[in-house]
Parts: structure tokens; C-alpha cells; sequence
């Protein structure tokens, strides 16, 4: 099934033109027109008169899924990817599903018997999909290399795998996710998921610090691939050596279903797709394959730009009533560690760390004092937590693998249980899929040093200390594209109040045996109040600011959180004498939820100088309260005090948010 080429008609100068041209002018002109007219001729898909059938069956949701065109037409760089790795084989494919599919039909119906085969056993998902319509024959051929990859991954279903946000790195901050498909037996009877296999598309950022790369993220500077990996590498990379926990959601796809997936992942071995952090990213491409088991998927809730990985699940989720099964939770070690020493003794816990670091020997008496039972558990917890921390670090030395030996023969003299027996189903964690919406818009309305203001915010992702915690990593804020505008009625003026480009925080609470480091970093557009020129008063100036440092923080209590940050602060803009400032600030401040996360109350003090010809002390202080309406809405209300070059400024406003 050939597509014709354009008509190309020669072109025919108009009367008068003629007349005024000699004629060898006009003989040379028309030669020129002729040998323009193809560069100037629409594409071959755009002119060509293809058989009304083929063009209803390309607008297939089934068919656009397949050519990744179904929920947005690709970038121009995803365009130039795959087209270079033969994803494409029509030169218009990217952008004209028609053409594609007639130039796919051509190529798995060519005279070459061989030919043809070897490209029905490269797109296999396409060659199922057009023998179901009766455009190809149903007959496949030998696909050795196919069939044998096919074979490997044998009889499965899917499972959707979530493992939580991973705050010690910026390419982990939003969670991941994958799609692993478990094995079954002849009676459809699931096997240990820790063999099953898993998908799922990652960047290659090579030797590029977090930092560079999530910058070099955001811009779309990596490309991606799909891997196959088992799912047992997977755990131990996420689980061991990131302390995150697992979230795993069977899916109700049928075999059917997920036989098109796997055919699908087969196509896109050769492919490298480009990565934006935001976007572009895991969440997205792995849409793009469940798409063609489920044609139709869209994101559920949200707008653009952002796309996290919770948006695959509620994608799944929104499809219809049972797309996405009830939950396993699998603890990582870190967290079955932190079960174990909170059910000892404050003494005992010290011991455990004591030993795990070699300070204290096995036959110390501080510890053959302890009953046997006790000593048994104390011992097999030393072990877990040394084993833990030597393969988070890579290799051990011979010092940590003698240490690890001798704990592991005192322990196993006595017996003892291990952190891996805790049980740790999950109960008291909120499911990611239940947290709040990902993307929100709000409206509020304040009073700001007397004059009334109405804001309008509009924030694509992605959390906030103020937001219900459940489902969200404990301590972790990211705030992306946050913009707020202001109208101020009593003088007719709007202003753009605040634009945070990127504002990241990480502060998880310190708990034995682990103490993590907090760090935060934010770049955007703020209004502060700079002195009058008169030194009376003070009025609002939007300044570009730079704010990060390091900190740390705990948890003294349930649901209670408590960080502090010692800071640096740039800022720059033309309210500031020689249009720059820069100076250090301490930062305190605490958060406390409500069991099911029906209000939070936030409170925060920040405390600096700035140095530069705009010197001076700067204080604020700012209290929040937010209360859950309902699973979309949310009110809050807050206020804050600025002091600064010895003027106090009060501002008081109610907002209601809306979480998509």
C-alpha cells in the first residue's frame, strides 16, 4: 500500500509578467520556478490522498499510543531520537500517524520476504496491532532474538512500584516509578515478586553532581532509556543503599494487555529519549507504555508542566474502578532499624550503635551482663545496622568485614531475631496515592501594612511544610514555578508579589541510628521591604534572591517537627543601593500535624544581616495554619511580621487552595 507523491504542476507565468520579461528572461525564470518547486511542494503527507481507512485507523487511540503521539506530539529532539533509532519510518512519522502507519504497512508487506520479516520482529507491538485490522498477515515469522527475550521474561502480571522520595538526591525527590511484571505459574498463581522483572526509564547523568544535574534537568540535557532489570537488583538499590520504602500496587491488566506492553518495551530498546526533570521524565514515558495496553490514559488531575511520579498511580487509578489493586508495603532496612532500636531501651540503642562501630566488642561486659535474649537482640541489630552502613559505602574494608564476623558469631551462639523479622505492614503510613494533589491554584486576600491586596498563586509542583504530610517524605519541601500575583484595589495596581523558579528543602529528622544532613537551596523573585527614601517607612521592592544552607532537624514527638539552618542570603535588584546585598541568616522553625492531616500549623523565625550599601538587620516571624476542606480544598490563614532598618511591617491574609 504506496502512498502517491505530490502532483507537482509546472508553473505558469501571469500574462503581464510575461509581457514585461524578454523572452530569455522569462525562459530563465520559469527554468528557476521549475527547479524550486519541490523545495516549496507540502510534504508527501500532506499532498498525498490516502485511503480514508487509513487515516480513521491512525487517529486509533490504540495506534497513537503506539507511536508515543497520543497524549502530546513529541519534542523536537524526542522527534530527532527516535527517528535516528529507526522508531520511525516514515520521514513525516512523528507528526503524521497516517503516513506512518501506510509506510509501516508497506514496509511489513514488501516483496522481500526477508525484509519484510525483519521488520514485523522489530516493531512486533505494530505488527499485532495491524494483523488484528487485516493489513498485514498474521504471521510474524521466526523472531529468534524475540522470541528467546520473550521466554526469559515468560508468564506475568504487572505491578506498579513506587518507591518514596529519596531526599539525599535531587534526581530522587519525587519518588520513582517502575513497572514490574511478576511471575505466574501455569494456574496463574503469582510467584516471589523478588524475581519478577521491572521497567522503568532512566536518565544517564554520568559523573554530574546533583546539583548540575538537576539543573542540567531541567533544560532537557540527558537522554533516557528503558531498562529491564530484576526486581531483586532494584530493592537492593532502593531499599539498601537509598533507605526508601516501597510501595507496590498490582494492576488489572489482562495477559492480552500486558503482552502488548512487553512487545511495545521490545520496539524501544534502541531508543534514547531526551529527559526533562519536570516533565519529560520517568512518570511521563512510563504513560506512554501502559498506554498502549489502555489506550486513553491521561493524567488525572494536575496541569502542565509538571509530571511527577505519583501521576503514573492516579493516571492508572483514574482509568476506572479497580485499575489499581490494594497496596504492599515493603519497609526498607533503614526503617525495620528504626522500628527495632525504638523498642529499646535509650542504653541498650547505644550499645547497638557502640557496637556496630566497633567502640565495643561482643565480649564486652557491658554486654555479656544483658540476659541471653536481650544480648541476642542486641547483637543481631549491631550486625544489621554495621552490614547496613558498609554497603550503603560500597566495599567493605577488612576492619568492617571483621567487625561484621565477629558479630555474626556472637549472635549466632546465642540466636536472636534480625531488624529484616520486623514487621512493618504500612498501617500507620499514609499511601502516596491518598496524599494531596501534586499541582494547585489558590486565591487570597490579605491586608498588607493597611492596604488591601487580592493574590492570585499558581504552583505546578510539588509540596510544602504548610501541606497535609500524608504521603509525602517527612522534612522534604519542593516548590517549582511558584507564582503570585497581587491586585491592590485602593490604588488599581497589579504586581507580581513573588516567582520561585526552584526552592528545594530537605530536612529529615535525625533518629537512631541514622542522622541525616539538611540542605536547602532556593532562586526565584521575591518582594521584600526596603527603607523609604526618607528612612521613615518602608515600601515593597522585588529583588532576585539566592537563599541556601545546611541544617538539620528532629522529631521530639509525633507528627511534631522541628528544623533549624544556618543560611546564606544574595540579593540583587535595582531597590538596593549598588543593586546588591549579601549577608548570613538563621533560620528556626516548626511544623506539628493532626493525626490525619486535617490541619497543620506551621511557624517560623528567620533571623540575618546584609552586608553592602544597603547594611542592616532583618527579622520575620510568620505563623500559618491550614485546615483540610476536602480531598481538593484546603484554607489557610497566617501572617507575618518583617522588621527591618529599625521598621516594623505587619501583613495578615486567608487563602483557599485548590490541589489538582
Amino acid at each position: 500500500m504506496g502512498l502517491p507523491g505530490p502532483v507537482t504542476r509546472r508553473p505558469r507565468l501571469a500574462a503581464p509578467l510575461r509581457a514585461a520579461l524578454p523572452p530569455r528572461a522569462a525562459a530563465l525564470l520559469v527554468a528557476l520556478l521549475l527547479a524550486l518547486a519541490p523545495a516549496f511542494a507540502p510534504p508527501a503527507s500532506a499532498a498525498a490522498s490516502i485511503d480514508p481507512g487509513i487515516e480513521a485507523l491512525a487517529r486509533d487511540p490504540h495506534w497513537l499510543a503506539l507511536l508515543h503521539q497520543a497524549r502530546h506530539r513529541p519534542s523536537r529532539a524526542a522527534r530527532k531520537s527516535l527517528t535516528e533509532g529507526g522508531f520511525y519510518l516514515h520521514p513525516e512519522g512523528a507528526t503524521d500517524p497516517a503516513s506512518e502507519l501506510a509506510a509501516t504497512v508497506d514496509a511489513m508487506t514488501a516483496p522481500d520476504a526477508s525484509a519484510a520479516r525483519t521488520v514485523r520482529c522489530r516493531l512486533p507491538a505494530r505488527h499485532a496491532f495491524l494483523a488484528e485490522h487485516g493489513l498485514v498477515p498474521a504471521a510474524r515469522g521466526a523472531c529468534p532474538e524475540l522470541l528467546a527475550w520473550r521466554e526469559t521474561i515468560g508468564a506475568v502480571r504487572a505491578t506498579i512500584v513506587f518507591p518514596e522520595a529519596f531526599l539525599g538526591n535531587p534526581s530522587s525527590m519525587f519518588g520513582h516509578t517502575l513497572l514490574r511484571f511478576d511471575p505466574i505459574d501455569a494456574e496463574g498463581e503469582a510467584g516471589p515478586p523478588l524475581l519478577g522483572w521491572t521497567l522503568d526509564y532512566m536518565a544517564n547523568p554520568g559523573d554530574d553532581p546533583g546539583p548540575l544535574y538537576l539543573l542540567r534537568g531541567l533544560v532537557g540535557g540527558y537522554l533516557g532509556r528503558f531498562g529491564i532489570a530484576p526486581y531483586y537488583v532494584k530493592t537492593r538499590f532502593y531499599g539498601d543503599w537509598q533507605d526508601r520504602d516501597i510501595w507496590e500496587y498490582p494492576l488489572a491488566l489482562e495477559p492480552e494487555e500486558v503482552d502488548r506492553v512487553l512487545l511495545h518495551v521490545w520496539e524501544l530498546q534502541t531508543v534514547a529519549l531526551p529527559y526533562v526533570f519536570f516533565t519529560r521524565n520517568c512518570s511521563d514515558y512510563l504513560l506512554d507504555v501502559l498506554e498502549t495496553a489502555w489506550p486513553g490514559l491521561d493524567r488525572a488531575g494536575g496541569f502542565p508542566p509538571a509530571v511527577t511520579p505519583i501521576d503514573t498511580l492516579r493516571a492508572m487509578e483514574a482509568r476506572a474502578a479497580g485499575s489499581v489493586g490494594t497496596p504492599f508495603f515493603r519497609a526498607s532496612p533503614a526503617t525495620k532499624l528504626q522500628a527495632a532500636l525504638a523498642r529499646l531501651s535509650s542504653e541498650d540503642g547505644a550499645l547497638v550503635e557502640a557496637l556496630a562501630a566497633g567502640r565495643v566488642l561482643p565480649g564486652d561486659p557491658r554486654v555479656t551482663a544483658k540476659p541471653d535474649a536481650l544480648r541476642g537482640r542486641i547483637l543481631a541489630l549491631a550486625y544489621d545496622l554495621a552490614y547496613h552502613r558498609t554497603t550503603a559505602r560500597g566495599q567493605p574494608s577488612t576492619t568492617e568485614r571483621e567487625r561484621l564476623a565477629s558479630l555474626l558469631r556472637a549472635r549466632s551462639r546465642l540466636g536472636g531475631g534480625s531488624a529484616e523479622d520486623e514487621e512493618i505492614d504500612g498501617r500507620d503510613r499514609v499511601d502516596p496515592l491518598r496524599g494531596h494533589g501534586t499541582a494547585r491554584a489558590a486565591i487570597a486576600g490579605g491586608v498588607d501594612e493597611g492596604e488591601a491586596f487580592v493574590e492570585w498563586r499558581l504552583q505546578p509542583a510539588y509540596h510544602e511544610a504548610i501541606d497535609a504530610p500524608g504521603g509525602f517524605a517527612e522534612g522534604g519541601e519542593i516548590r517549582f514555578l511558584d507564582t503570585r500575583l497581587r491586585y491592590y484595589p485602593e490604588h488599581g495596581r497589579v504586581r507580581l508579589h513573588e516567582f520561585t523558579a526552584l526552592d528545594v528543602s530537605t530536612a529529615s529528622p535525625w533518629r537512631p541510628p541514622f542522622r541525616p544532613l539538611a540542605w536547602h537551596a532556593g532562586l526565584g523573585l521575591r518582594t521584600r521591604r526596603l527603607s523609604d527614601d526618607d528612612g521613615s517607612g518602608l515600601e515593597p521592592e522585588s529583588l532576585f534572591r539566592f537563599q541556601g544552607g545546611l541544617g538539620a532537624a528532629v522529631a521530639p514527638a509525633r507528627r511534631l517537627h522541628l528544623y533549624a539552618f544556618g543560611e546564606v542570603v544574595v540579593e540583587a535588584g535595582r531597590g538596593l543601593e549598588g543593586d546588591a546585598a549579601a549577608g548570613p541568616l538563621a533560620r528556626l522553625g516548626a511544623s506539628w500535624s493532626s493525626r490525619g492531616g486535617e490541619t497543620t500549623l506551621r511557624a517560623e523565625a528567620i533571623a540575618g544581616g546584609l552586608f553592602g550599601a544597603d547594611a542592616g538587620e532583618w527579622l520575620r516571624v510568620e505563623v500559618e495554619q491550614r485546615v483540610t476542606l476536602s480531598d481538593e480544598w484546603s484554607f489557610t490563614v497566617g501572617g507575618h511580621f518583617d522588621r527591618a532598618y529599625g521598621v516594623g511591617a505587619y501583613e495578615g491574609r486567608a487563602s483557599f487552595i485548590r490541589y489538582f
